[in-house]
């Protein structure tokens, strides 16, 4: 049996590893059983759309934005794929991205350093999104405020839904940051602000 998992874990990264430019289209999946509302008997009517979406070969992982509206209900709904290694901490599932933990990939040592593909997905109203787009200005005023002094990182958090925060680094003098990084499902990844406020004004626009 253990064989037979080491197989399938190098099969699934060979794979992510030969096609690069290949995604993982499972959203719809979440959608419809965990976010849409259908009824007996009645015909029901939803609208997706790709808002976003990040593939990052080296971490083989990749990030989505989607946006879905059925009725008066609208959500930003957030996909996170990451081949990585599970580890409990202090009774916590954590999820570590392979190359964080293995940083050089030689002969038979490969074979230790697999992880497993593993999906977690969050739908967030789209009323948090606009409080963060209405929040940002302050946001970006602590950032600029912040003095991390030598050595230190001084970490601007804001809580975006139950689960899902942003955080904000700051290891110099930068006066607005450039990029942040997304804890969804106790992983993390890494989105541009230019990027992420497209995204949630995309979302306020979508109908």
């Amino acid at each position: 049996m253990k064989i037979f998992q080491v197989l399938i874990s190098f099969i699934i990264i060979a794979c992510l590893s030969a096609c690069s430019s290949s995604v993982t289209n499972v959203y719809d999946y979440y959608i419809k059983n965990n976010v849409e509302k259908h009824s007996y008997g009645q015909t029901t009517e939803s609208r997706t759309k790709l808002l976003f979406r990040k593939q990052e070969s080296v971490k083989k992982s990749q990030l989505e934005l989607v946006a879905f509206a059925q009725d008066s209900a609208k959500y930003l709904v957030i996909g996170s794929h990451k081949v990585a290694k599970p580890f409990m901490m202090y009774d916590s599932l954590y999820h570590f991205d392979v190359t964080d933990l293995y940083n050089r990939v030689r002969g038979n040592d490969f074979i230790r350093q697999l992880g497993d593909l593993s999906i977690y997905f969050a739908h967030i109203p789209a009323e948090n999104c606009n409080m963060f787009l209405a929040n940002w200005p302050s946001i970006k005023n602590r950032y600029m405020k912040a003095k991390p002094n030598s050595g230190e990182v001084v970490y601007i958090d804001y809580s975006f839904a139950h689960g899902i925060y942003l955080s904000f680094p700051k290891t110099g003098n930068q006066n607005e940051p450039l990029s942040c990084d997304i804890w969804v499902g106790k992983r993390k990844h890494t989105i541009s602000m230019d990027d992420f406020i497209k995204a949630l004004e995309d979302l306020k626009a979508f109908r």
